[in-house]
């Protein structure tokens, strides 16, 4: 038996001592410094204008914040109370599954296949060399919660005490679960548990959202915790040190994760960005459900029932029970139409559940894009294109009338509802069914570069419909033509052919 028939073992002697991580990383470095082809006044330029942009942007921002906040703390009503009183109980559990879910789908530590393969391949130790892209994970996680929970303050017109003590407890709550789906990425199973606990956090966020949605006029249910200011922020403090203490912590355990897991959440964010240069929504989730079954690998299969349109719908069905998930999320929404109604805006409650019902249902007609984006698949169907629409969008829409009929009390009128439902349809399928990005025609340009027009309306197909739908009720007409024009929408959508790449 030869040695080259047993396994490799590594032998300084042959190979010469491993190397440090970071005297590889400064190699790296030196090494990408001398092929460097742009001058520092070029890179200074760029920077210069995306800082500028920035400070634009935030000092709009800011200001429209401040009016708002001051307009906010000048409301003294009971529902103002009550919604400053509830509000954290239903948008601290939203931040936090949301945070888990969004972090476990792209790694959330990640590397790119080329890393994957010249460096994690080898003997040098894993951690120090996926320790930058941790911490610039948990800066950009603490970063951004800090900035959403005072947003979110400021908006509900508190002062500048309460505001910098919800930064603070937000951003520590949410850097806790960024280290925590760290801690989840090493083996499956964790992760598996981190999104149930995510599941459990949105059915968390719903039940005081139906509370306050359904409470007693006559006898609000208070949450109020404002007498213990200063308690709420001591909390955040020792929150924070306790997130920075698992952060340091976990840094040192890198090495325990696979390389396979970090590989593939460096090729999420790859397909992720080349869909978000080409401003096709749609292909995001794509993108998220491509690496959801390559993990998952294989599935049950079910033998089919019926024939033609009846095969292919019950197909569909089944398609989408494969995926569970995506249903408990579509339904945890609901959380959205029941808090705006109970927070007193009753006139935002359509728009706020037509968005949410969006939301909810776009992830289901995955199927209606694969064909509409795939003229050898609708050939082999020997189904019309306008046919076949129609057919893989009955289960979809079937479970967005189950939702809308769910937040039909928050609503209202049996009108309205039907707008919003039929908002919801034609708008997700019109999205599912839109042809690729365009490139053909004149450049336009642009302060990012010259840009194909036919990207300009890429991101807006689907939601135009939801507009002209909501319209009626957003402008208070009769209910003749709440019912009238998102009808004649949605008989539009279906009957009109969908144009092929």
């Amino acid at each position: 038996m030869s040695a080259a028939d047993g396994p490799v073992e590594f032998d300084s002697a042959d190979f010469g001592a491993i190397p440090s991580s970071r005297s590889l990383r400064q190699w790296m470095r030196t090494t990408r410094r001398k092929h460097a082809d742009r001058s520092f006044w070029e890179i200074f330029e760029d920077i210069y204008l995306v800082l500028f942009t920035l400070a634009m942007a935030g000092a709009t921002g800011g200001n429209v914040v401040r009016h708002l906040n001051s307009n906010a703390a000048g409301c003294s009503s009971l529902t103002c109370h009550q919604l400053t009183s509830w509000f954290p109980w239903i948008v601290i559990p939203l931040l936090l599954a949301t945070t888990l879910r969004v972090l476990l789908a792209v790694g959330p530590v990640s590397a790119s296949r080329a890393t994957g393969f010249w460096l994690l391949a080898t003997p040098v130790s894993r951690a120090p060399l996926l320790r930058p892209a941790y911490r610039l994970v948990i800066a950009a996680v603490a970063v951004i919660g800090v900035i959403v929970g005072a947003l979110i303050w400021a908006l509900l017109g508190a002062p500048v005490f309460d505001v910098f003590e919800a930064a603070v407890l937000i951003g520590a709550a949410l850097v806790c679960a960024a280290v925590a789906t760290v801690w989840a990425q090493q083996t499956t199973r964790r992760s598996s548990v981190a999104l149930r606990v995510a599941d459990v956090l949105l059915i968390v966020a719903v039940v005081p959202a139906l509370l306050l949605a359904f409470r007693p006029r006559e006898k609000p249910i208070s949450l109020d915790g404002s007498g213990s200011a200063n308690g709420w922020l001591v909390v955040g403090v020792a929150l924070a040190v306790v997130a920075l203490a698992l952060a340091f912590v976990l840094s040192r355990r890198l090495d325990r994760l696979g390389r396979i897991s970090v590989i593939a959440g460096g090729e999420l964010l790859a397909g992720l960005a080349g869909a978000a240069s080409s401003l096709d929504i749609s292909m995001l989730g794509d993108v998220i459900a491509g690496r959801h079954w390559r993990l998952k690998g294989r599935v049950r299969s079910h033998r089919g029932r019926g024939a033609n349109g009846a095969a292919i719908i019950q197909r569909e069905f089944w398609r989408i029970l494969r995926w569970p998930r995506r249903l408990a999320v579509a339904f945890a929404l609901l959380v959205v139409p029941y808090a705006v109604h109970g927070a007193g805006f009753h006139v935002l409650v359509p728009i706020a559940a037509a968005i949410a019902g969006f939301i909810a249902v776009r992830p289901l007609l995955d199927g209606l894009r694969t064909a509409c984006r795939s003229t050898g698949l609708v050939r082999a169907l020997g189904w019309d294109l306008r046919d076949l629409r129609i057919v893989m969008a009955v289960v979809p829409a079937a479970v967005a009338v189950v939702w809308t009929v769910c937040a039909s009390p928050a609503i209202g009128s049996a009108a309205s509802t039907f707008a919003v439902a039929a908002g919801i349809i034609s708008g997700t399928v019109r999205q599912a069914s839109a042809r690729p990005p365009s490139y053909a025609g004149p450049l336009v340009t642009s302060p990012m570069g010259a840009i194909p027009p036919g990207l300009f309306s890429q991101p807006a197909r689907g939601f135009d419909l939801l507009v002209v739908c909501l319209a009626p009720v957003l402008l208070n007409l009769p209910g003749l033509w709440v019912t009238v024009i998102p009808a004649v929408v949605l008989m539009l959508m279906f009957s009109v052919r969908p144009k092929t790449a």
